[in-house]
């Protein structure tokens, strides 16, 4: 009995360690999938909504197998870090051959749940697969480049939403979604270099980058996205979007206070612990969706 009892909790541990190497505390980002839906007025279509939950689903198997694919080619590195050694693989919570066989059950489950919702979908699965593999790689070690592959792959995240319901791409979803995702990157990398005592030890850009530098960046990114998001309103969302703006500025000023007055810079996870943030993310969201779906289309294209 004490045997069976062992077994059933390594078989735990093992189950826990990989659903933690899945990295769930960062599935929020393909939340990004929603923007084309709730903008394209498809909402309330449930075809819509299921083909981009599929679609959640699948962005978060192939990203879960990056993960794990990462962990293992960088386990020995990760049993020196002292914040690492403490992941499932490093440790030795969950065996090498374990985890490679579920990564290859999580990229085949979402390569499927992709190749079901078209082949474009596919292929930005694809794409998306191709540039963190390249991230990896070495572009991680490339000053500039590094935060901007960063935003693209939230651009992907978007882009695939758009598709997996068939509506078209508007370049304002590209421009603004890369722009507040570029302006996330800059204030992630900031925050690594003001908190690490070696901070080229812990990341190889951090040598090339600086303290000013990077304020300088952070603060034209943000004016960019605010005049992006602007334009929008005028010329597609029309006057009754243009309601939203204030809550747009509150948001961006908001992180860009946090980031220097709380360091949340780090990961833009906990955003969402701050009441200000949050409670104008809710309210600007509803406002959106108020908006689009509560004044006739007719209406909006005749004041727009």
């Amino acid at each position: 009995m004490n045997r069976a009892y062992a077994d059933r909790s390594r078989v735990a541990v093992t189950v826990s360690g990989l659903v933690r190497e899945m990295r769930p505390w960062q599935w929020y980002k393909q939340g990004i999938l929603l923007v084309g839906l709730v903008f394209s007025r498809s909402l309330f279509d449930p075809v819509a909504v299921t083909n981009v939950a599929l679609g959640i689903v699948a962005f978060c198997a192939v990203a879960g197998t990056t993960y794990i694919g990462n962990d293992i080619l960088d386990i020995e590195e990760d049993r020196n870090h002292p914040r690492k050694k403490h992941r499932p693989i490093a440790s030795g919570r969950v065996p090498v051959s374990v985890a490679v066989a579920f990564a290859i059950l999580l990229f085949a489950g979402g390569l499927t749940l992709s190749w079901y919702l078209g082949p474009l979908f596919l292929l930005v699965v694809c794409a998306y697969l191709v540039q963190n593999a390249l991230y990896s790689a070495f572009l991680k070690e490339v000053v500039i480049v590094d935060v901007m592959v960063i935003a693209i792959g939230f651009v992907l995240r978007a882009v695939a939403g758009v598709v997996a319901i068939d509506v078209s791409l508007s370049p304002w979803l590209v421009v603004c979604t890369f722009l507040g995702a570029l302006m996330l990157a800059l204030g992630k990398r900031r925050h690594e270099m003001v908190v690490s005592d070696d901070p080229a030890a812990s990341r190889a850009t951090l040598a090339e980058y600086t303290e000013e530098t990077l304020d300088q960046w952070l603060v034209v990114v943000l004016a960019a996205l605010l005049v992006s998001y602007s334009l929008y309103t005028f010329f597609r969302g029309g006057p009754w979007m243009m309601t939203t703006l204030p809550f747009a500025f509150f948001a961006t000023f908001r992180y860009h206070l946090l980031v220097y007055t709380r360091t949340l810079g780090g990961d833009p996870k906990f955003l969402f612990a701050d009441p200000p943030f949050l409670i104008n993310l809710v309210v600007w969201g509803l406002l959106v969706v108020a908006v689009l779906y509560r004044v006739p289309p007719r209406l909006l294209e005749v004041i727009a």
